[in-house]
């Protein structure tokens, strides 16, 4: 084996602890790092970005049992959903390699076990190797949720940083179509990634053509061959209310319009897995942005629950 999982002293919603994916479960995993680029600064003080939401979304969710509002029922349907938290894979802030080979196959045995892989980064760097892990998929179709492109070949030499996510992703021989959704500002892209993602058939879709177009007419184009894969780089939403990101940007997506975006996707197709990343413990704000993350979480293990993405 190629990895290990570190065990956690508190799970997400305080759900069970596993050394392994069971078959038909959700199995939720952290990672901590992916690819760093030359000269980043690693901080090693604080709490990680997968224990701050594990801790603030089980406080806000003492009572799993209880009634969810936004599910009309308990989040998990009395159990109709087997959920297990493996802790978090094995990284290093020093170990750029190492830690790709940890997450695919970490993501590759979840997969191989009969589970749905749920990543909690971590930079966005961290879905590269996570999707990778995904290669048993015959036709994965992408749903992005994201304030910027993540087009670069490159930045400097490195060619697998969080900036280069989607490049690397339109690269896999199964990924068939890429919807990208939140897009707004300035990030690294320039006239060139712009070009080449459009190329390629990416649907760039801006925070003023999601409220135009609404999030039902958005997900109806996406694919319904193959299956689905939901990655959301958390500065996709408003700074308002997820401060804890690298790179602020005004004039993001609201919270119920990520949730009804992420449950239309889900209706009448296969969920591969899901991935949230760039979560940044240090800037957040009264723990809002750990538990905005757990809550979209739940959002995809609620309609799970309910055989919608199964």
């Amino acid at each position: 084996m190629t990895y290990e999982f570190d065990p956690v002293a508190e799970t997400f919603l305080g759900l069970p602890g596993a050394t392994e994916a069971r078959p038909g479960a959700v199995a939720i995993f952290g990672a901590v790092h992916g690819t760093a680029y030359p000269n980043a600064v690693h901080e090693i003080s604080g709490i990680t970005a997968p224990d701050a939401v594990r801790r603030a979304i089980t406080e806000a969710s003492v009572h799993i049992d209880h009634w969810d509002f936004d599910f009309d029922g308990p989040l998990l349907n009395d159990g109709a959903l087997d959920v297990v938290d493996l802790g978090d894979v094995a990284t290093r802030p020093d170990d750029n390699a190492g830690n790709r080979v940890a997450i695919e196959a970490a993501t590759r045995d979840i997969r191989a076990a009969g589970a749905i892989p749920v990543v909690i980064g971590g930079d966005d760097s961290a879905a590269i190797p996570f999707m990778r892990g995904l290669a048993d998929v015959e036709a994965l179709h992408i749903l992005q949720i994201d304030a910027h492109i993540d087009w670069r070949d490159r930045i400097g030499t490195e060619t697998l940083g969080y900036s280069s996510t989607m490049r690397r992703a339109s690269e896999l021989p199964f990924v068939r179509s890429m919807t990208q959704v939140g897009i707004r500002a300035v990030g690294s892209a320039r006239r060139e990634e712009v070009e080449v993602a459009r190329a390629w058939g990416s649907r760039l879709v801006t925070v003023r053509q999601v409220r135009v177009s609404g999030v039902a007419e958005i997900a109806d184009a996406i694919p319904r061959d193959g299956a689905l894969l939901i990655h959301i780089d958390v500065d996709a939403l408003d700074p308002s209310i997820c401060p804890g990101v690298n790179a602020l940007s005004p004039g993001g997506l609201w919270l119920e319009e990520v949730t009804d975006l992420i449950a239309s996707a889900m209706t009448g197709r296969t969920l591969a897995g899901f991935s949230i990343v760039e979560f940044q413990p240090k800037n957040d704000v009264n723990g809002m942005t750990a538990t905005v993350v757990g809550r979209l979480i739940c959002h995809i293990l609620g309609n799970l629950a309910r055989n919608t993405g199964r």
